[in-house]
């Protein structure tokens, strides 16, 4: 080993000792603290991973009892952003009977109507936020709430319920909701004036002249084959009556047939009207763009 070596050792050696005591004295992180715990849930919840992050808060909740209601408030958040529904509202609705008179009850109460919502149950979100109405008391939850019971109306395709709500929410305070109101009242308005096919008429129509019920709904495939099959069938049965008299087993057979399509040509026709407005209802309601306040 030569002299410049050695140097090199000698110097390692005393940087070495020099520095070790230092990092002896430095403690470690404790990660099982409530603070660090309270750290880690909030970035899993920043970071979307809502039942990790629900895991997390329930750990603090065990160290720090005292934040309860917060806490179970942001458990409930966590699992109603997860999609796991059931469980948000049965974690919402644990906090309204834990604390009937909490700073989250208004939260609370909007929260399981837009747990409703998101999930398709739109006459279940109106009728649950109508109920709730006078238990929010918060003046900008409550106009969101009932925005909520407006959007549910839509979702259901009750122009003139949605349209009274937005006509009135117009003149809300609360400048965010007044603001979307105009554009939902305006939708609804539109909405009421889509055209429509009568059922009635359409049935009427194919009692008079099978198919035209179908043609009366743009189903023109489905107005001929009406058509078709019915006079085809009762032209049969009328041969057979006509050759064999009130024996002929062609005719009564064929008889039968063209009455039971006869029949179903009218009762398509009634359903194809309702599938018309439905599509078009469904149509319209697919430009509507959504946005819920968390």
């Amino acid at each position: 080993m030569n002299t410049t070596q050695i140097s090199k050792f000698l110097l390692m050696v005393f940087l070495t000792t020099m520095l070790l005591p230092f990092a002896a004295a430095e403690e470690p992180i404790d990660y099982y603290t409530p603070e660090n715990v309270r750290k880690f849930a909030d970035f899993l919840y920043e970071q979307g991973d809502y039942l990790r992050a629900a895991g997390e808060y329930q750990r603090y909740l065990f160290y720090q009892p005292q934040e309860s209601e917060q806490i179970r408030y942001r458990i409930a958040l966590c699992y109603r952003f997860a999609g796991q529904t059931e469980q948000a509202i049965q974690k919402f609705e644990t906090l309204l009977r834990t604390y009937p008179e909490g700073r989250y009850v208004s939260s609370a109460y909007y929260q399981i109507g837009a747990t409703y919502f998101l999930t398709d149950q739109f006459a279940q979100s109106a009728r649950f936020l109508r109920d709730a109405l006078p238990h929010v008391t918060d003046a900008r939850q409550h106009a969101e709430a009932e925005q909520l019971i407006g959007l549910s109306y839509l979702m259901q395709k009750q122009w003139s319920e949605a349209g009274e709500i937005f006509k009135k929410l117009r003149g809300s305070k609360v400048a965010s909701v007044s603001q979307k109101a105009i554009v939902y009242h305006d939708f609804a308005a539109e909405g009421a004036q889509l055209p429509n096919r009568s059922p009635f008429l359409a049935g009427v129509l194919s009692a008079v002249l099978p198919g035209a019920g179908r043609l009366y709904t743009g189903r023109f495939g489905d107005a001929f084959t009406s058509l078709f099959i019915v006079g085809l069938t009762g032209w049969q049965a009328y041969d057979g009556f006509q050759r064999d008299g009130l024996s002929s087993v062609k005719g009564w057979t064929l008889g039968t047939l063209c009455g039971t399509f006869y029949v179903g040509n009218i009762y398509g026709s009634v359903l194809s009207a309702r599938v018309y407005n439905r599509h078009v209802a469904d149509e319209f309601l697919a430009t509507l763009s959504v946005e819920l306040p968390y």
